[in-house]
C-alpha cells in the first residue's frame, strides 16, 4: 500500500509516498496561503495513496485531526478540521501529527536514531521544533506537544517569541532569529545566506550561530536533565549550520556534564524529508 506524507512547513510544504520503507516519489512547493489550499494540494497528491499523514508544525488534536495551536504556517489553522476535510476530499484514512514527533518517528526509524531506544529531537527551521523518544517509542501528550524543546526559555528578557513568552529557544536557533540577530538591514536574509556570510568570515554571521547553538545546548540540557537522555539527533532546514552552532552547543552541554552525564548530538540523516517520511508512517497505521 502507497503511504503519502505530508509535511506542512512555515516556509515550504514537502511530501513524500512510501512503498514499505522506500520512497517512491518526493516533491516541495511553497507553503500555500491557508488551510483550505493546503487541504486541497494534500488531495491533489492522494491518488494512489492508501493512506495519508500530514504533520504540522504545532499542536493538534490526533483523536479528531484538528489543528489547536499552530502559529508559524500562512493562514488561520486554529480550530481547522485537518482530517476531516482532507478525507472527505479523498476517501482515505487522515492522520494529523505535529511535525516534530513526525520526524522523531522517521529518525528512529529509518534513520541516525535507529537502533537507539531514549533519544532527544530537535527541528530547526522556520521554528524550533522538539520530541523525546523513551524506550523506543516517541512520546506524544493530549495535543501531541511533549517534548517542544523550541519553546524552553533560555533568556527571560529576550525577542518575544510567537508563543506568547519571551526569549525561547525558537526566538535565537530558529531561521528568523538568526536573520535577526545577523543585524539590522538583514531581514531579507535567509539562515542559509547567514551561514555562508559566516563561513567567509564574516564576524557577526558567526556570533549569530554560536548565539543559535548557545540556545539549543541550554534547552538540550534541561531536556536531558529532565528525561535522563544521552543521544539527541538534530535536523531541520537550519541543521546543515550545525558545524557553526557546535562550539557553544558543546560547550553548553560540557558545563552540565556532572548532573546529565555525555550527551552526544548527532546530525539527522534523512535530509528535509524525514518529516513527511514520518508522517507517512503514522499515516499507515490509520489505513
Amino acid at each position: 500500500m502507497t503511504a503519502l506524507g505530508i509535511d506542512v512547513g512555515g516556509t515550504y510544504t514537502k511530501w513524500v509516498t512510501l512503498e514499505g520503507e522506500a520512497v517512491s516519489g518526493s516533491g516541495a512547493v511553497p507553503t500555500p496561503p491557508g488551510p483550505d489550499e493546503t487541504v486541497e494540494l494534500a488531495a491533489s497528491l492522494a491518488a494512489h495513496a492508501g493512506s495519508i499523514g500530514i504533520g504540522l508544525p504545532g499542536h493538534v488534536d490526533r483523536d479528531t485531526g484538528t489543528a489547536l495551536f499552530v502559529p508559524n504556517p500562512p493562514g488561520d489553522w486554529d480550530g481547522y478540521p485537518v482530517g476531516e476535510r482532507l478525507g472527505a476530499l479523498t476517501g482515505v484514512p487522515v492522520s494529523v501529527v505535529n511535525d516534530a514527533r513526525a520526524f522523531a518517528r522517521a529518525e528512529l526509524a529509518l534513520g541516525a536514531a535507529r537502533g537507539l531506544a531514549d533519544v532527544l529531537f530537535a527541528v530547526l527551521g522556520t521554528g524550533v521544533g522538539g520530541a523525546v523518544a523513551l524506550r523506543g517509542a516517541v512520546l506524544v501528550g493530549p495535543r501531541d506537544n511533549l517534548g517542544e524543546i523550541g519553546h524552553v526559555t533560555v533568556s527571560p528578557w529576550g525577542p518575544v517569541c510567537c508563543c506568547g513568552n519571551r526569549g525561547c529557544v525558537e526566538t535565537f536557533a530558529a531561521g528568523p532569529g538568526i536573520v535577526r540577530a545577523f543585524g539590522p538591514g538583514t531581514a531579507k536574509a535567509t539562515a542559509a545566506e547567514v551561514a555562508e556570510a559566516a563561513r567567509a568570515g564574516d564576524e557577526r554571521a558567526a556570533q549569530a550561530f554560536e548565539q543559535a547553538g548557545w540556545a539549543l545546548g541550554v534547552a538540550l540540557g534541561d531536556a536531558a536533565a529532565f528525561f535522563g537522555v544521552g543521544s539527541v539527533v538534530v535536523g531541520g532546514g537550519v541543521s546543515g549550520a550545525l558545524d557553526l552552532m557546535r562550539s557553544t552547543l558543546n560547550n553548553e552541554l560540557a558545563r552540565r556534564r556532572p548532573l546529565i552525564g555525555d550527551v552526544t548530538v548527532l546530525p539527522a540523516v534523512l535530509g528535509p524529508m524525514a518529516g513527511a517520511i514520518g508522517a507517512a508512517l503514522y499515516g499507515r497505521r490509520s489505513g
